[in-house]
Parts: C-alpha cells; structure tokens; sequence
C-alpha cells in the first residue's frame, strides 16, 4: 500500500466468492490479502485456489491504488499552483486578475481530475503470455478440486464448468490471448466464468 494510505476498498460484490468457499480457505483468502495491502509482499500461498482467486482482487486493488495516487498527484499540483499565485498579489488590481487565474487552474485540475479518474476504471489487469493453451485446459479438466470450487462459486454443476472451460480455449484462439503458465490461465478463466456469468443474469452473453 502507498505511504500515507491507511485503508483499502472491499467491494461488496466479493460477497459471493467468500460465501461459496468453505470457511477454512475464505479464511485463507482474507488472510492473504490483508498480508499483500500491509505490504507484507507474501509469497505464492500453498493452496492453488487461494491464488486463483487473490488475482482477480489484486487486479481491482492495483486499479484503486493507481486512481488513489494519481488524484493525490492531481491535489498536491493544484495546491502548488493555488500557493504560487497567492504570492503574488500585491495589488488590488493584481489580486483580481490573480483570482481569475486561480479559478481557471481549479477548473482545469478538476478537469483532468475527472478525465483520469474515468481512464483508471477502462484499466484492465496485466497481460499475460504463454505457450499452449490447449495443454492448460486439459491440465484444468485434471483439476478436481478447483473444478468444484467453480461449480459451487458459480452455482453451476460441475459438467457445465468443464464444458466452460473447453469453450475457453474457442474465446483465447478468437482474442489471440495467452498465458505465461497454468496459474495465470487459471486465474484468468476464473474471472472469465464468472463475468459471462454476470453478464448473461443481465440479459446478455459477453466474454472477457
């Protein structure tokens, strides 16, 4: 966490991830993440699924931080400029046109303020690069346990998450996505099957 930022923001909609997992790994999960926002820079946990899941929180937690940074950038620059043009009244007649100028910077900071507040939400989470992804799907079809946690995370059977996951490979073929190894391909189907699921209670059908 940046020096001077106390806090961090959990989303509400994190609900449901810790509300599928059994308690022993939600515990996991809060424990890791309070870990990574101390700066306590933890290593990879033990349990796959705990770092399966940690990536999609530490995606939106590196967003919030950047937007957190850059608008303290943006105050501290506008303080500056409010201080500088302070120094110069001396006059009445200076003070007014000083005041003009004060109030176009305010309205210029808020501006840019706003325009990269807007820019950090597009923000998408880091690009990955790998070899194969057919041999991580067949690796993924292996993985038992993480197959269920899906299925329970998702409220789907655990046919439905394999099916999901061989039309995966359709969707990175189609985006010309990549994984560097099998936890970052895991993590990334992860996130994908749970934003299609998302997106298809609202009544459309999107893959991310």
């Amino acid at each position: 966490m940046a020096e001077g930022k106390k806090s961090f923001i959990a989303y509400s909609d994190w609900y449901g991830t810790f509300k599928a997992l059994p308690d022993e790994i939600a515990g996991q999960l809060i424990k890791y993440i309070f870990s990574y926002v101390n700066d306590e820079n933890p290593k990879p946990h033990e349990n796959f699924v705990v770092n399966a899941l940690f990536e999609q929180v530490k995606a939106t937690l590196k967003r919030d931080l950047n937007k957190w940074e850059k608008q303290r950038e943006q105050r501290s620059e506008a303080g500056k400029k409010s201080a500088e043009l302070r120094k110069g009244t001396k006059s009445n007649d200076r003070s007014n046109s000083l005041n003009e100028k004060t109030r176009k910077a305010t309205v210029s900071v808020n501006d840019n303020v706003n325009v990269n507040v807007n820019d950090n939400v597009s923000e998408i989470k880091d690009k990955s690069f790998t070899i194969n992804n057919k041999s991580f799907i067949l690796q993924g079809l292996k993985d038992k346990q993480w197959l269920e946690v899906l299925a329970m995370q998702n409220r789907n059977s655990l046919d439905m998450v394999k099916n999901k996951l061989t039309t995966f490979e359709g969707f990175l073929i189609s985006t010309k996505k990549q994984h560097n190894n099998y936890k970052e391909f895991a993590s990334h189907f992860t996130y994908w099957l749970a934003k299609n699921k998302q997106e298809i209670n609202h009544g459309s059908n999107i893959a991310f």
